[in-house]
């Protein structure tokens, strides 16, 4: 009796190529969603890190300007103003000089979530409405992003970063 079969014959069955692309189905499920979580969550630590800058050059313009918060000149505060204050060499007054600064040598850094490195100054609203970057109170300091929504690994309010 000879020897009939798969001795002579190359290749793989159909069932076990279909049980292939099933565990690749399966893997790919399961890693995919995780790729998108990581963009997310890398945009989120970047906007925290981008706060966080913008928080310490604010601080550091104010103990250096005799307690005064960047971005007014002559009573007026607007976000062209801040801009200069922190990305120009100033003296005390803040007026354009060479004791202090620049804090920020590249600019105000882009909101990641929305692209933007503009600002509205003033009072801050109750929510963020994503027109700008930032928005920045002259009158206290503070400075938040202008993105709703929530990070995915926080859970915390963009806006109240």
């Amino acid at each position: 009796m000879t020897l009939r079969g798969r001795r002579g014959k190359k290749g793989f069955t159909l069932v076990e190529l279909l049980i292939v692309v099933i565990i690749l189905g399966i893997l790919a499920a399961i890693v995919i969603p995780q790729f998108g979580n990581a963009s997310t969550e890398a945009k989120e630590s970047n906007l925290m890190t981008n706060l966080a800058a913008l928080r310490g050059a604010i601080e550091l313009y104010k103990v250096q300007h005799q307690e005064v918060w960047p971005g007014s000149i002559a009573g007026s505060a607007s976000w062209a103003n801040l801009v200069t204050h922190l990305t120009t060499a100033t003296d005390v007054t803040g007026a354009s000089g060479s004791d202090y600064g620049p804090y920020l040598r590249t600019g105000v850094p882009r909101n990641p979530l929305n692209g933007l490195n503009t600002g509205t100054v003033g009072t801050i609203p109750a929510a963020a409405d994503d027109s700008t970057g930032w928005y920045y109170d002259d009158s206290n300091g503070e400075i938040r992003a202008n993105s709703s929504g929530a990070g995915p690994s926080t859970g915390i309010n963009y806006f109240d970063m």
